[in-house]
């Protein structure tokens, strides 16, 4: 700030102090104090506030150079957060003793909306994040379903439980719609495993069509898997109920703050299926790998179904279409896929 600059300022302060005591006097209006605004710039201001008259004809007293010099300190210092900077002297020494000046930082306009402001700045904060883009990993088991329920443990076909994982990878993104109203979007990748529970399980495929049969060698059947991998897509609503029901604006703003539930559908097509068989022969351990469509259905659809609270996600898929083409020879299978989001 240069020593001009600060003069001007100087005769300013003076000449509008000279006014107001003049007004103070005349009138004899508000004798508990007075108030002094000085506009400057674009966007600043320098307001001086007086308790009495005695103290504002000691004005000629302060050292306003002084002043100005610490203003403009700290003024280069003060970051884009701050709204009000104040400069204060309890001694008495630096300055006239119980002397305040406040710089307040405004908008151009004089009426400018502060709560409007507030309110659109919170609306943009919490609304803004309601729609989210996720990486998600599904990770669980699966089963079949045959005329609706699982298959018996004697049968071909029955699976190990724990040995059948299910693994889906979907770039999803949520996007919040009305209330407490969300979808999830995704593209996903999904591999289904099916390790039988007889490892002498084996799947084959043959001009008849496909069949589960058993291994008739003289081997030590180890292990026997059937996988299938998918891409497609899934739509899923979401109704979320929150606990910030009491701040109108942050009432669905975190869509994992509180519980959520969704039902939606999903679809895919199958880009490789193959089966694997782990055996000893001889005192040797091998692997026989087979890939090939075995009669399975190109396509699959289904409903999922969603459940969460905070930051814990469980999902459970139901194929709504067989497992096996019409007419393949394999029995009417249907997958079921449950396990938890990560």
């Amino acid at each position: 700030m240069t020593t001009l600059f600060k003069s001007l300022i100087g005769a300013l302060v003076f000449a509008l102090l000279s006014s107001t005591t003049f007004a103070y006097n005349a009138l004899n209006s508000n004798p508990e104090g007075d108030t002094v605004i000085i506009k400057f710039g674009k966007n600043s201001r320098i307001v001086l506030y007086v308790d009495n008259q005695r103290d504002l004809e000691k004005i000629s007293q302060y050292d306003i150079n002084k002043m100005l010099d610490d203003l403009n300190m700290s003024v280069t210092e003060m970051d884009d957060t701050t709204k009000v900077l104040t400069i204060e002297d309890e001694s008495g020494k630096k300055y006239l003793k119980d002397t305040t000046i406040v710089i307040t930082k405004i908008e151009p306009e004089d009426d400018y909306d502060w709560d409007n402001a507030t309110r659109e700045k919170r609306e943009k904060k919490y609304y803004g994040r309601r729609s989210k883009f996720n990486f998600n990993i599904d990770m669980g088991l699966n089963n079949f379903i045959e005329d609706g329920k699982f298959p018996s443990g004697n049968e071909l076909y029955a699976l190990n439980p724990i040995g059948s994982w299910y693994w889906q990878f979907s770039p999803t993104y949520r996007n919040y719609l009305v209330g407490p109203l969300f979808v999830d979007l995704g593209l996903n990748a999904s591999c289904n495993v099916y390790r039988f529970d007889n490892a002498a399980t084996r799947l084959v495929k043959d001009p008849t069509g496909v069949y589960f049969t058993e291994e008739t060698r003289a081997v030590s059947n180890l292990k026997s898997k059937m996988s299938d991998w998918y891409i497609g897509a899934k739509v899923v609503p979401l109704l979320v109920f929150n606990d910030n029901r009491h701040n109108r604006w942050r009432m669905w703003n975190n869509v994992n703050g509180g519980v959520r539930v969704g039902v939606g559908g999903y679809f895919g097509y199958r880009v490789a299926s193959r089966t694997k068989y782990i055996y000893e022969e001889t005192g040797d351990k091998k692997k026989d790998k087979n890939k090939s469509n075995f009669l399975l259905n190109d396509i699959r659809y289904g409903v999922r179904g969603q459940f969460g609270f905070k930051g814990i996600d469980l999902f459970v898929e139901y194929d709504l279409n067989k497992m096996f083409q019409d007419g393949s020879g394999a029995p009417d299978l249907q997958r079921i896929q449950f396990g938890i989001t990560l």
